[in-house]
């Protein structure tokens, strides 16, 4: 099946011929300013992504009157589907909606007409496969470096899942804290003895940044520092245990975003 396909349905093959396609530009960038007292310029206050919008055109392509009227109800029975997958690039995609449909009827065709249509992406980021890589903790070793090479042409969301070896009860570690070296931000989990959290063997913490939680196995614990911005390219982190280090593996999971 070729792409562009939406929910599955493809949108480049025998009856749906897509001619030109409009995606590879920035979403909307939304921004706000306010003025600076007695200065020239103005203070930028947000800049942040919105919306994208994917613009197609093309041809729908029938064997007879009947079988293209047949194929336009499949086209937009198909479309008018919301928050489906939109493929176009064989390792990304989009979730969009699509917001407008036109279908023009040339009095001349009786097997054929043209076709255009337009796809709100209210995530504005075409997503890559999940990628993922597992590093080893040192046991005895409370504060470790290692790095990363974040994929994507914008920051990504990554979640750091830290296991304890294997076995039963309570290990030494009272805290964790997961610290981007290039920022200097950090977000930190303390538990300790005054309110009796330690992490177990054969448990988990996870630094969830797409969800700016931290979880002790399945259970939410309340935490301090911020959640930063993986940008693409070299990161350095560092991982810092309270209470001691037992050893363990630390995997890193994200979805590569672009633009």
């Amino acid at each position: 099946m070729a792409y562009p396909e939406f929910s599955s349905f493809s949108l480049q093959d025998d009856n749906y011929i897509t001619e030109e396609l409009t995606y590879r530009g920035w979403p909307v960038r939304d921004t706000a300013t306010k003025p600076i007292s007695r200065k020239p310029g103005v203070k930028l206050l947000s800049e942040e992504f919105g919306e994208k919008r994917i613009r197609l055109r093309g041809f729908i392509l029938g064997s007879s009157p009947s079988d293209l009227k047949d194929k336009i109800d499949d086209l937009n029975t198909t479309l008018q589907k919301h928050s489906q997958s939109l493929k176009i690039d064989t390792d990304r995609s989009y979730t969009a909606t699509c917001t407008y449909i036109s279908i023009a009827d040339p009095h001349y065709a009786q097997d054929f007409v043209p076709f255009e249509a337009e796809f709100l992406c209210a995530n504005p980021f075409a997503y890559a496969n999940e990628v993922s890589a597992t590093m080893t903790i040192a046991s005895g070793i409370v504060i470790q470096t290692f790095t990363v090479t974040i994929s994507g042409s914008y920051f990504a969301e990554p979640s750091f899942r830290y296991e304890t070896p294997s076995g039963s009860g309570d290990t030494t570690t009272s805290g964790v804290r997961l610290e981007v070296l290039n920022s200097g931000e950090y977000a930190d989990w303390n538990g300790g003895a005054s309110n009796g959290e330690y992490l177990d063997y054969s448990s988990s913490m996870t630094f969830d940044f797409k969800t700016f939680k931290i979880l002790q196995d399945t259970t939410q614990r309340n935490h301090t520092g911020v959640f930063s911005r993986w940008e693409p390219g070299t990161q350095d982190f560092q991982i810092t245990f309270g209470g001691g280090c037992l050893g363990g593996s630390l995997k890193i999971a994200y979805s590569p975003r672009y633009l």
